[in-house]
């Protein structure tokens, strides 16, 4: 994160983007003493795409909103996105889905739009009823309390075992026009790619049309969200959204267009990137954020699953708990995946100082240096395979015994 960036997020209680409102509330389906139900609502005229979850096993609202992305929204009426946390909604049978209906057909009554520009999103424990009548007694009372600068409140109001929201705003120029975005995310467990359990909502006013932002959304996706881990479990609901309100359009030739939407790509992807990160930092019980890359690689998908493989590995996510320099576990978890590699070629290291070569370990490792290094918030592991010109990276964080205090009492 850059220092513009860190200002940015500071000010996120007064950020503002036109054509986006925001509203919270306490509708006690799970938690008694916090807001846990989020309404999202944005003008006529904006657009809305999504990346879900691959499980097989997608909760009721990803289903819901899944169909719903792909049908065609009504321009001339308001897009509409709740969310509530606490309950997932997920393996719920057709009592679920009712629960979608009904929550969709009120809020289609209560702001005079067709149910195709409502989307849904949940996040919580699976197999639990979610008592959505509790829920659209609240409508009206978010109808009222609709707000530009909501972006804090919504932000919290998403969490689950998250211990900090998760929150990312920013202005960018683009041909001497300045455009915003602002997003909010939770997660901390249970992330894996495709995606996590995790939520993203992310919000421009730079007007572009629909085919586009989705494909951006997904190659987005595949460069952030799909390239983090926790723990090696990919949820039920998994959701990332991406709208715009198109407020503010450019005026462009064709070759100043391609110029100007490769920079709201990249800053798209900026965002993505800081909130995927954020998950990883607020992992559950998670002390280090570890960065895992693989270089010199024959293709990506070889690239990939080392990366993965080392990322996931509990023994590797341990050591790295316990600031123990123990390579033999990353040789362990390259070699699990069973992919032929050149095992004298490859070069090892951890927070840069080099551990193996030529099919063995260094003679001479700084041990004191290197303890001391691993001691920090950051941890670099990177591996050369020394066999081509493709790298991959991988976002993730160690292993503690507080993992396991969340996790094993979660439903109480």
């Amino acid at each position: 994160m850059n220092k513009s960036d860190k200002r940015s997020n500071q000010s996120s209680k007064s950020f503002t983007l036109a054509g986006l409102k925001f509203a919270t509330c306490c509708s006690r389906t799970k938690y008694e003493n916090r807001d846990d139900l989020l309404l999202i609502v944005l003008d006529p005229g904006s657009h809305i795409c999504a990346c879900f979850t691959t499980s097989t096993m997608p909760s009721a609202p990803v289903i819901w909103s899944k169909k719903n992305v792909r049908k065609k929204q009504n321009a001339n009426q308001k897009l509409v996105l709740l969310v509530n946390a606490g309950i997932a909604n997920a393996f719920t049978g057709k009592q679920g889905l009712i629960a979608c209906e009904n929550k969709v057909l009120a809020l289609s009554s209560l702001f005079q739009c067709d149910i195709n520009n409502i989307f849904l999103s949940s996040t919580g424990v699976i197999g639990e009823q979610l008592p959505y009548h509790n829920i659209i007694k609240h409508f009206d009372f978010l109808r009222n309390e609709l707000s530009s600068s909501g972006l804090e409140a919504a932000s919290n109001a998403i969490l689950t075992t998250d211990l900090k929201p998760k929150t990312y705003t920013k202005k960018f120029k683009i041909d001497n026009k300045i455009f915003s975005i602002s997003a909010i995310a939770k997660g901390s467990g249970m992330i894996m790619p495709n995606m996590a359990t995790m939520l993203a909502f992310i919000f421009t006013d730079f007007a572009i049309d629909k085919k586009t932002l989705s494909l951006m959304t997904k190659k987005g996706v595949q460069e952030s969200f799909n390239r983090i881990s926790v723990d090696g479990d990919t949820s039920t609901s998994d959701s990332v959204f991406v709208a715009t309100t198109n407020k503010k359009c450019l005026e462009l030739t064709k070759d100043r267009k391609e110029k100007a939407l490769d920079i709201f790509y990249n800053e798209l992807k900026g965002a993505m990137i800081d909130l995927a990160k954020k998950i990883v930092m607020d992992g559950e019980g998670a002390t280090k954020f570890i960065a895992v890359r693989v270089k010199n690689a024959k293709d990506i998908n070889r690239a990939r699953r080392i990366c993965f493989s080392i990322a996931n590995s509990i023994l590797v996510k341990t050591a790295i708990a316990g600031e123990d320099a123990n390579w033999g576990r990353l040789i362990m978890a390259i070699g699990k995946t069973q992919i032929k590699l050149e095992i004298t070629k490859i070069k090892i290291y951890l927070q840069n100082f080099l551990l193996c070569k030529n099919g063995q370990g260094v003679e001479v490792v700084d041990e004191l240096l290197l303890s001391k290094a691993l001691k920090k918030r950051n941890i670099d592991i990177l591996v050369d395979l020394a066999e081509g010109d493709e790298e991959f990276i991988v976002w993730t964080s160690d292993l503690t015994e507080e993992y396991i205090k969340i996790n094993a009492d979660y439903r109480s």
